[in-house]
């Protein structure tokens, strides 16, 4: 949907640009409106929601992708800038929850030929808290190789559906910014996160991690919605 301020002329002329560059229909849609608002309205029946991050900077996510990433109760793309060739390389955030596994089979039904790994980051924070009650720092790493090597059984576990179809990886740190250097290092050019992970309720639309993602990692980034049985009494 466009805004109304937006000519008839420049809406059709975007329409046509859309349709050069799109093997599915192209429709265009002038409404009157709250942009957010209306463009979870009418994508409540799509199977994607796609939106730019941002007018003005690539750089960031503005209040419009904001909004409809966590209003939108379809899967929903967040693009930084116009992309040139498919997505290549999909990172897909895990937790090893029911609900990431969301993210996984969106990931690999959309995108079928591209090159799928899994990441769990393991969280930090506990080494802190291991020295606080003080262990010594050799105690510390030891308990942090042991949490690994469960996280990898665990990652084992959880990618064995899948098999050959994903690759996996298990890394530890803070977790938006072990994600982003992953992206960087990696040169990934979309992330996947469930719209919750396991510590969220069924009300929750967006998780910490999916909305944490929207800022930290420079590339695109793909929200699998995960359906609730959840309804308002």
């Amino acid at each position: 949907p466009f805004s109304v301020g937006t000519s008839e002329d420049a809406a059709a002329e975007i329409a046509e640009w859309c349709q050069g560059r799109s093997s599915v229909p192209v429709h265009l849609s002038v409404v009157k409106g709250a942009p957010a608002w209306e463009i979870t309205a009418h994508g409540k029946d799509a199977d994607l929601v796609v939106v730019g991050s941002s007018s003005e900077d690539v750089f960031s996510v503005g209040p419009t992708a904001r909004r409809v990433a966590r209003k939108a109760s379809s899967h929903t793309l967040v693009v930084r800038r116009q992309p040139r060739v498919p997505y290549r390389r999909i990172l897909v955030a895990v937790d090893f929850s029911e609900a990431s596994r969301t993210g996984v089979e969106t990931a690999l039904e959309m995108f079928p030929d591209a090159d799928v790994t899994l990441v769990y980051v393991l969280p930090a924070r506990f080494d802190h808290m291991l020295a606080e009650a003080g262990l010594f720092q050799e105690e510390v790493e030891a308990t942090r190789g042991r949490r690994m090597e469960l996280a990898g059984e665990r990652m084992d576990e959880f990618s064995r559906d899948w098999g050959d179809r994903v690759r996996t990886l298990v890394i530890d740190g803070p977790t938006m910014g072990a994600l982003a250097e992953t992206v960087r290092h990696r040169n990934a050019d979309l992330v996947v996160a469930s719209s919750r992970g396991a510590t969220a309720t069924r009300m929750v639309l967006l998780g910490t991690v999916a909305e944490g993602l929207l800022d930290a990692v420079p590339c695109d980034v793909l929200i699998a919605r995960v359906r609730s049985a959840f309804r308002r009494p």
